[in-house]
């Protein structure tokens, strides 16, 4: 059944409040309306809001200045890497994260975890219309919500920039700009972690698991090994993920992408063939291998060391 009353055409492609469409000559009746969906209370919608941005468009209609999109939520906004469901803390991904600056009392509603902050010290972005904490004020908020290996891996990730078939994006912030997030931050919960984790940040690094089977090799007793380790072959410099160059030795993650890609399949096959060409030896690892510690890689690795010593 067609709705009597038409929406005006500046509402039919945006989240709106209930306000905005009274001030638009749209009744209470009409805002009930079985062809307006209502993502949140007092926000309605032609249409359901399903991407993040667009959930955070909407809610941003009910919002203050002072209120700001923060942790796990501002995190996905500057796609930084997270870990999958069954590796953090945060149960719940479909809810979103608000900061409220300065002494305002934090959001209650639903759908929505509130957070606040006395302080009004943040630095703030605009991501389109949506106003979130800058990717190191961010990094430190996970801290309560990742462990300290995937705080290295998010880390890797802001100082490096993304890596696509394209090249590297730009990268979100500066190792200065981590500690001085980390000052910002003081004594809050997850201080420890943030220190430990800055110590161990590297760039450049391609993705989280590179990251995390640098920290398990480390773990292991083993030396630390260079990223993105420069090798020059003859097609040029062409880079192992993880290395030991006085052991000319590669260890290189295969992810699902490696999988998935047929491209990127076969560029990794002539990478690896170059490596090796160099004089290199290449050993590929994929998730099992960082099960239960790496133990069996790690040994593996230390006898190689052992006898290139």
């Amino acid at each position: 059944m067609r709705p009597r009353i038409p929406l005006p055409r500046p509402l039919k492609s945006t989240a709106f409040q209930v306000q905005s469409g009274s001030a638009r000559g749209l009744g209470e009746k009409r805002m009930r309306g079985h062809d307006l969906q209502r993502p949140f209370h007092g926000v309605r919608a032609a249409e359901s809001p399903e991407s993040l941005s667009d959930r955070c468009a909407a809610l941003s209609k009910t919002l203050q200045p002072h209120h700001v999109f923060s942790h796990r939520t501002a995190a996905e906004i500057w796609r930084m890497p997270l870990p999958a469901d069954d590796d953090h803390e945060d149960d719940d991904d479909d809810v979103l994260h608000v900061m409220a600056l300065g002494k305002r009392g934090r959001i209650r509603r639903p759908g929505v975890v509130g957070w606040e902050r006395t302080e009004n010290d943040l630095v703030t972005y605009f991501v389109g219309s949506i106003h979130v904490c800058a990717p190191a004020d961010v990094w430190c908020q996970l801290s309560t919500l990742i462990s300290r290996e995937w705080l290295v891996a998010v880390g890797d990730f802001l100082i490096s920039g993304e890596r696509d078939d394209d090249g590297r994006r730009p990268a979100l912030c500066t190792m200065e700009q981590l500690t001085e997030a980390i000052a910002r931050h003081g004594r809050r919960r997850g201080v420890a972690a943030l220190q430990w984790a800055l110590g161990m940040v590297r760039s450049p690094v391609d993705s989280p698991r590179e990251s995390l089977l640098r920290l398990a090799l480390v773990a292991g007793g083993l030396p630390e090994p260079e990223v993105q380790l420069a090798v020059r072959t003859t097609k040029g410099i062409r880079h192992g993920d993880l290395g030991y160059r006085d052991a000319r030795l590669i260890i290189e993650y295969q992810g699902d992408e490696h999988r998935t890609s047929r491209r990127r399949w076969l560029q990794d096959l002539t990478r690896v063939q170059l490596l090796e060409d160099a004089g290199y030896r290449v050993i590929l690892v994929g998730s099992d291998d960082l099960e239960d510690g790496a133990a069996a890689l790690i040994a593996r690795i230390r006898r190689i060391l052992a006898s290139a010593g």
